[in-house]
């Protein structure tokens, strides 16, 4: 019998069993609520405390948690995250995030936390992943944050009308649900809730004193004259420079091998810094400090593998797919075939034409498939020994955990048998995070968190607590442990390129996790080997790092900047005499390094083009100042990657080039008239041979024309800066002073009062 018939035949009985369970459920929810409460001392106890003398009562929390559904029929999230910024042209980020930090679900909340992220790339705010991610971390329960946030509002006397509570839904109602007016709206909610009219607009007033509230305090942050004048010229001016570079690594291989004393004095002077880090202290930014890094164990598979192990589709299952997503192949072409002017109109396209297309997909889905179900069978035999432990595996040590899974070498040769295909396996050496972002296996591999946004293997394995060098938000994948398999993880470009797969997938586990040290001595080496396939076995390795070859290295680029300046301005004569073509041309024949490949083959990277020529004329135009408050944001947007510190200095060094081309130009000139001339630059090593560098000034009249604007810019993103500060959930309950009772009953305090008034 159909589920249909079943229920035509019973409907008398269903009907019965539904009245019946709902007056069960409307008799026994005030009942449990009540035993609820009787547990906890009944609704008059007093559960927390906040400010001073101020008592939260279990009564307090309920009408706290009441007021909260009434926002919720009101559509007050929604009303929340549709506030925008018009000048702007951006949503308001407090409105946004005040919504999220009260009525966040997990349903939606990943897709929000992506926009809120590329709302902060987008403006410039000075805001980090972290700050967002802190958002959604709540010790407390949502209704703990409306109360203090309503009681801070109104202690500092902030206060909305019901009547303004009331304008504002009458304008949004409509738009939110399906143009009913706002009397249909509130009439529905008061007949069928029993909530009156008077309760629902000061509840909403409460939404509107609490938002009023947070713009004031996070807009109270002064700008003086001088940082707008700065920023604005700084945005507004700009430096173009044509030059040829000098790179001291270039001579350095002819230069004299460093003495074994002179290898160690300049270890020992600058192995606490990392490499990159310029100061005045270090101005060439030597570094040999190590940087946190890991060591992985790996089960990969190559996707031109797996295609030999799979069907193509027929075209039965090709045409059942056409039929299925029809609407997905549609093309615009012009409503008129003779006239190509004509209005487009969207026409599906036939079978024929797109039947290849979709044959691919499927098989690229096959693919897909296949390698991730050999991957999870990888999973499942090397997990084996986890499934009938008694103890939570959260609380296994990292040394139980290892004991227990299996051996990665055996899962591979069991996959390799059953499916005759090859299942490569290994271990990487010590990679940093720079090391994974630049290896062409490792970069490319990604997981998919809840909120379907790639999640790269660096982020990932950083975030590790031996490390915590890595920003993992709760919408993205639980924190990785040693020992434990993470994957199977994807290889993105596929997504890039729009195709399902490709060019491999893996499953890998943490096997060591060091954090940054400086090293045991000068000789100390390590390997920093990457994934391992056929074609790489038989290669010599070059993946081993080796301190003393990289002290080596820079102290011979030190000694080459001599060699470096006299090769400069030995360019600058011959420029004077044959021009900067035939100069540069010239050059590259006297300096480039010899290719070893196979002769007639062009360069095969960007590198190797470069180790040829190395000296080639650089035209870099519209080059603007970095002020101290764009530093500032890449430093807060870069905060819990763990590559930052590579970027970060990398941003420095540009400031620095910017800034001392800037210095070569008088005041009260717009060019250098002394070119060419040799400049060196210590962070690169190197000396530069400039062929022209002039400004574009800002002219009185266009700054005071864009002084205001620039103002209440600044002023506006230093506000939305501040949102995510003001609604961390921690900051909430300490500016409030928030306190569980429990707390205050174990830690007697002597300044308690023994009377305390009521938020209600």
């Amino acid at each position: 019998m159909s589920l249909v018939k079943w229920f035509r035949k019973n409907n008398t009985k269903v009907m019965a069993a539904v009245v019946i369970g709902t007056m069960v459920a409307f008799t026994i929810g005030p009942a449990l609520r009540y035993l609820a409460q009787s547990r906890t001392g009944g609704p008059h106890k007093e559960v927390a405390y906040f400010g001073v003398d101020n008592k939260i009562t279990n009564y307090d929390l309920a009408l706290a948690r009441q007021e909260l559904e009434i926002l919720k029929l009101l559509q007050a999230d929604v009303i929340l995250k549709s506030i925008g910024v018009p000048l702007f042209r951006t949503p308001d980020l407090l409105s946004l995030l005040l919504g999220e930090l009260l009525f966040s679900e997990s349903r939606l909340s990943p897709a929000v936390t992506t926009q809120v992220k590329q709302i902060i790339r987008a403006n410039e705010y000075r805001i980090s992943d972290k700050q967002i991610n802190d958002i959604y971390r709540r010790p407390m329960g949502s209704e703990t944050y409306w109360l203090l946030l309503d009681n801070e509002a109104r202690l500092a006397g902030i206060r909305e009308a019901n009547k303004t509570a009331g304008t504002q839904l009458a304008r949004v109602i409509p738009q939110l649900f399906n143009r009913a007016s706002y009397s249909q709206l509130i009439s529905s909610i008061v007949n069928r809730q029993g909530i009156p009219e008077e309760k629902i607009l000061t509840t909403f007033s409460k939404l509107l004193a609490v938002l009023h509230y947070a713009r004031m305090i996070c807009a109270s942050e002064d700008i003086t004259s001088s940082q707008i004048m700065h920023n604005v010229s700084w945005q507004n001016e700009t430096i173009d420079a044509e030059f040829v570079k000098f790179d001291s690594a270039v001579f350095a291989e002819a230069q004299n091998e460093p003495t074994q004393q002179e290898i160690s004095a300049h270890f020992d002077k600058y192995k606490k810094n990392f490499a990159g880090a310029v100061s005045d202290q270090n101005p060439y930014g030597f570094g040999y400090k190590l940087p946190g890094r890991v060591q992985l164990e790996y089960i990969a598979v190559k996707l031109d593998d797996i295609s030999a192990i799979v069907t193509a589709p027929t075209q039965q299952e090709t045409e059942e797919y056409y039929q299925k997503y029809r609407e997905q192949f549609t093309a615009s072409v012009p409503s008129d075939p003779n006239d190509p002017n004509s209005p487009p109109i969207e026409r599906t396209r036939t079978y024929a034409e797109v039947a290849g297309t979709i044959s691919n997909q499927l098989l690229q889905n096959k693919i897909d498939s296949k390698a991730e179900r050999i991957l999870q069978e990888a999973r499942t035999i090397t997990e084996a020994g986890l499934q009938d432990i008694d103890t939570d595996l959260a609380n296994l040590s990292a040394e139980q955990f290892e004991q227990m899974v299996g051996d990665y070498q055996t899962a591979a040769e069991q996959l390799r048998s059953k499916y005759k295909i090859k299942v490569y396996t290994g271990q990487t050496g010590l990679l940093s995070a720079p090391d994974i972002r630049t290896d062409k296996y490792l970069e490319v591999l990604y997981l998919k968190g809840y909120g379907y946004n790639p999640v790269g293997l660096a982020q990932i394995v950083f975030a590790v607590d031996e490390l915590q060098t890595s920003e993992l938000g709760p919408f993205d994948i639980p924190k990785p442990r040693l020992y434990e398999n993470i994957g199977p993880l994807r290889d993105i470009t596929g997504q890039v390129t729009g195709q399902i797969a490709g060019q491999i997938m893996a499953v890998v586990r943490l096997l060591k996790a060091e954090k940054a040290s400086e090293p045991q001595s000068v000789d100390q080496t390590f390997s920093k080997a990457s994934f391992r396939f056929d074609e790489e076995q038989q290669q010599p390795t070059q993946d081993v790092y080796s301190v003393r070859e990289k002290v080596v290295e820079d102290l011979k680029k030190l000694a080459a900047m001599k060699t470096a300046k006299n090769k400069a301005e030995e360019f600058i004569n011959r420029v004077a005499e044959e021009g900067w073509e035939a100069a540069i041309e010239k050059f590259n024949e006297l300096y480039a390094k010899q290719d070893t490949r196979e002769p007639n083959l062009p360069p095969t990277t960007d590198t190797a083009k470069a180790a040829s020529e190395p000296f080639k004329l650089e035209d870099w135009t519209n080059l603007r100042r970095i002020s101290s408050m764009a530093q500032q944001t890449v430093a807060a947007q870069s905060e819990g990657n763990p590559a930052a510190q590579l970027l970060v200095d990398g941003f420095k060094r540009r400031e620095l080039f910017i800034h001392q081309l800037y210095s070569l130009i008088p005041q009260d000139s717009n060019t250098v008239d002394t070119v060419p001339l040799v400049l060196e630059f210590k962070p690169d090593i190197s000396y530069y041979c400039l062929k022209n560098v002039s400004i574009k000034r800002l002219n009185r009249e266009k700054y005071e024309g864009i002084k205001a604007w620039r103002v209440y810019k600044e002023d506006f993103v230093q506000s939305q800066s501040l949102a995510p500060v003001h609604f961390n959930p921690e900051n909430i309950l300490k500016r409030m002073n928030f306190r569980p009772a429990e707390q205050i009953e174990q830690t007697p305090d002597a300044n308690t009062p023994a009377e305390s008034k009521g938020v209600s």
